[in-house]
């Protein structure tokens, strides 16, 4: 009869213990006191600016290296802006997931241009450096445990505003809409070539032949999809809107960020405005 007894209690005791042992999810009070926004703002026309103030923001973790797309770096959004946090860090994508809300804390670091592309790294003296794990932890704060819930929509932009309103969106997630890919049935990337930063832009255009721009996604070789084949047709992409010397570039986070693509032939008009435009 004692049975039942000694094994409702070993239940509660392991289902007590069980519960014990679930870690709570990471916390900070410190919160946002400015925006992303306002603080590229705060550095407009600066090169390289050390800061020295009780300066915070917050934001969601956009991009990271999880396809090998992103090197030593993560992306960190708000609803205002987005900005690339150079890191000294590989495999980040475990630290730093995706959808997970980080508090920085920016006095004793840096904020810098590379290229014109706005980040926050280490103080170098004249250009920002990545920050090694332990300044990180420094720094970075939780908030919770990510989530793709958290991760904001993308913006969508047709080619025409990612060339123009570049900087108005750089380091922001963004998606474009019935684009393809100039060489599509080539490699993502051609590993035999001479790269220049190990990396190939791959130029997509405007499907519906609308418009002349183009706008090249920046490929890594050591991208986990870098041998496969560019798909044909017309899709979706998404990624984070970068720039270097003026240029604009968009930064593929892994194959998923490809979307809808199809074996299509292109209509007249577009096979029209693509040969006007020497491709």
């Amino acid at each position: 009869m004692l049975l039942p007894a000694l094994f409702a209690a070993g239940t509660l005791a392991v289902s007590c213990t069980g519960e014990r042992d679930m870690p709570e999810p990471p916390s900070t009070d410190l919160q946002a006191n400015i925006t992303i926004e306002d603080l590229i703002d705060r550095y407009r026309g600066v090169d390289y600016a050390a800061i020295d103030t009780a300066l915070y923001i917050e934001g969601v973790v956009t991009a990271n290296d999880v396809a090998g797309t992103i090197y030593k770096k993560i992306f960190v959004q708000d609803s205002t802006a987005g900005i690339d946090i150079e890191i000294e860090m590989t495999n980040n994508n475990h630290k730093y997931p995706v959808g997970q809300r980080l508090v920085i804390a920016l006095d004793g670091l840096a904020f810098g241009r590379y290229g014109g592309q706005p980040q926050i790294g280490g103080q170098g003296g004249v250009e920002t450096v990545r920050l090694y794990e332990p300044e990180c932890d420094e720094h970075f704060f939780r908030k919770g445990y990510a989530s793709s819930a958290l991760v904001p929509d993308p913006v969508v932009l047709s080619l025409k505003d990612a060339n123009s309103r570049k900087m108005t969106y750089c380091g922001m997630l963004i998606r474009l809409d019935s684009v393809y890919f100039v060489d599509s049935g080539q490699v993502f990337v051609d590993v035999s070539a001479d790269l220049p930063g190990n990396a190939q832009n791959r130029n997509l255009a405007d499907y519906r032949g609308k418009s002349q721009n183009t706008l090249a996604v920046r490929i890594s070789q050591y991208a986990t999809f870098a041998l496969d084949t560019l798909p044909g047709g017309c899709g979706s992409v998404v990624g984070i809107l970068g720039v270097y010397n003026e240029d604009p570039q968009l930064f593929l986070r892994d194959r998923n960020d490809l979307i809808g693509f199809r074996k299509a032939i292109l209509p007249k008009e577009t096979a029209d405005s693509v040969q006007a435009a020497g491709f």
